[in-house]
Order: structure tokens, then sequence, then C-alpha cells
């Protein structure tokens, strides 16, 4: 006994084959949102004299810095007013530091002791366009 076949039956079938219903088309459109950067060094500064000197929680980019938003970093590698994901959390560059050069990125904390706890990191970088 011969059974007939849906037109929609066919359609999925075929769809699953080729891999219609799977999410790496909406994965690889997401990845074409964020660039690696590479592996940087990441450290920790805060709004104290010792930190900042006479600049306090000012940024290059006329903001007040604000933990878990405000990163420092090279001008020349990463623009101000850049959003960088950093283990899956979004910054955005807006301040630049003496010794902050090259592949470093110094991340704001409103803390002292949190940016003595937090030391020193290397961690992959991606741009967020």
């Amino acid at each position: 006994m011969k059974k007939k076949i849906s037109i929609i039956t066919l359609v999925m079938a075929i769809l699953l084959a080729v891999g219609g219903f799977t999410t790496s088309t909406a994965v690889s459109a997401k990845n074409k949102k964020v660039k690696c950067l590479g592996t940087y060094k990441i450290t920790a500064y805060c709004g104290c004299r010792s930190c900042s000197g006479k600049w306090g929680n000012r940024t290059a980019s006329g903001r007040r810095a604000k933990q878990g938003r405000t990163i420092s970093v090279d001008r020349r590698k990463i623009k101000l007013g850049t959003k960088v994901r950093i283990n899956g959390k979004t910054y955005v560059a807006e301040d630049v530091g003496g010794g902050v050069r090259g592949k470093h990125i110094d991340m704001y904390f409103s803390s002292h002791s949190q940016v003595k706890r937090f030391g020193k990191k290397y961690r992959k970088v991606y741009v967020v366009k």
C-alpha cells in the first residue's frame, strides 16, 4: 500500500537534510557583528589619586567613569566610543591612560580595594559593531 507524502512533509525533510532548521545561520550572522582583536592584558583603575592622579573619575571622552561600563584604552588600537566585549560583558572605551599602551585595557572600578582584588588578567577582546 502506497502512502501519500504531503508537500509540507517533503519540504520539511529537505530543510532538515540541508540544515535549514539549525541555528547555524543565526550564529554565523551574530559572529559577523563581533570582531576578535586578540588577547589583551586587562588591569583595573579607580578614581583615587594613586590610580588617576588629579583626573579622578573624569574620562577623556568627557563622561564620568562608571563601573561595569568604562574602560581605558590605547587610542591607536581602539577608538574612544567603541563598544568592546570582554568575557561576555560589553564595555565602552571612554578613557585613555598613561600606562595603557598596545594590547592593554584598564577597567574602571568604583573603589581601590576592588582594583587591588582584580589584579591582572589576560582575556580575548571583541569589538561589537
